[in-house]
């Protein structure tokens, strides 16, 4: 069999619809490897925006609130309800103290324009005993002088009443309500002791 030669326009012809093929094939792959970047940079903005915005994870970190919530469980926090509205009394909220970097978990007791007080062993809101047998059923520990909670400002403690630094400290007094992160609402790990966590309800 006779082998056919091309010529040199041939050859330069299949030469640069070879090249030509290349540059086709390399361009969709470097388009395809940008459209799946775009993807995931996406992905991780939606993520970070849902924990910023939305809810978030965050771990309990000490003993301050139990028996409601017990070191090294999962709580998840929800951040819209505060947008529409203020924190209510029996709320779990997450808060930042004057100068910490790490967030807080305490439940709001208190509220702007009332008074708080401890004495005999119980919290007083403008001179009536507060009923924490939800979550509290032993006696507090020292008295404290009454104080008013500031406008926008909320009155916070641990559920842990004899074990937590909380509204009752100098140091730490009426959180602001630009200081509130949001509101506990779920025990979401570990997985046998998932539960929802509601608004306490007084009487």
């Amino acid at each position: 069999m006779k082998r056919k030669t091309f010529t040199q326009s041939q050859i330069r012809y299949l030469r640069d619809h070879a090249e030509e093929q290349y540059e086709n094939m390399r361009g969709s792959r470097s388009f395809r490897n940008v459209e799946f970047l775009l993807y995931i940079a996406l992905v991780v903005l939606i993520a970070l925006s849902i924990r910023t915005f939305i809810a978030e994870p965050i771990r309990v970190d000490g003993d301050s609130m139990i028996p409601t919530l017990v070191h090294n469980e999962d709580m998840l926090v929800e951040k819209m309800t505060y947008w529409f509205n203020d924190p209510l009394r029996g709320d779990i909220i997450i808060c930042f103290y004057p100068g910490y970097t790490e967030s807080c978990v305490k439940r709001v007791i208190g509220l702007p324009g009332e008074t708080v007080e401890v004495r005999d062993g119980l919290f007083y809101i403008n001179g009536n005993a507060l009923d924490e047998s939800a979550y509290w059923n032993d006696t507090i520990v020292g008295n404290m002088s009454p104080v008013t909670v500031g406008a926008r400002e909320v009155f916070v403690v641990g559920d842990n009443r004899n074990g937590s630094k909380d509204s009752r400290n100098p140091t730490v007094g009426c959180i602001p309500y630009a200081k509130v992160v949001g509101r506990v609402v779920a025990v979401v790990f570990p997985f046998d002791e998932i539960e929802t966590i509601s608004r306490v309800t007084y009487s």
